[in-house]
């Protein structure tokens, strides 16, 4: 409990200093990852208190994404993430059992793993399991599978890593990167 805790401060302190902030797709889209990730890491110990709950504010938060916000080439992969979320959402929300959870948690992780895979938010990594088969995503490098809980915690692999926050840095003639 407090290892989850600690990783959903982290993940909230990391999605808050995003780079992606200023655009308000990326912000509602960050603000259902804290949400996502609360529910993956349930999902992952095995518990289900407050999956239906955070299912719920996920749905909210999906009605206020606009894809019109979207300035880049991603405007086009992102036309049916709202859709595809809210449907997901919407389910998971109705889902009683863990079993369930787990299976339309993974429709839930579909276009959320596009979505990071793409913009690759600060902190943010794809992990992906073989065996379940299915993506999610999560914060650090030790797996922690939502698929299996318990009985296969480090089953999967990181298959694309969020970008690191970088200072913007500007290069005149003094630099040298040849070091």
């Amino acid at each position: 409990m407090k290892k989850s805790m600690i990783t959903l401060i982290i993940a909230m302190m990391i999605l808050s200093l995003s780079l992606f902030a200023e655009n308000s797709f990326n912000d509602t889209m960050n603000k259902i990852t804290v949400e996502y990730l609360k529910i993956k890491d349930s999902l992952a110990s095995d518990k289900i208190e407050m999956v239906r709950e955070n299912s719920k504010v996920i749905l909210e938060l999906a009605k206020r994404l606009e894809v019109n916000d979207v300035m880049d080439d991603n405007k086009d992969h992102f036309q049916k993430l709202p859709d595809k979320i809210s449907i997901a959402a919407e389910d998971l929300s109705k889902a009683v059992d863990i079993k369930t959870m787990r299976s339309v948690f993974k429709e839930l992780s579909k276009p959320m793993a596009m979505w990071a895979t793409m913009v690759k938010p600060s902190g943010i990594n794809v992990a992906y399991c073989s065996m379940a088969p299915g993506s999610w995503l999560q914060t650090g490098d030790e797996i922690r599978n939502p698929y299996y809980g318990f009985s296969m915690l480090k089953c999967g692999e990181i298959v694309s890593v969020g970008e690191e926050k970088k200072d913007h840095h500007v290069c005149d003639e003094s630099c040298d990167h040849s070091k």
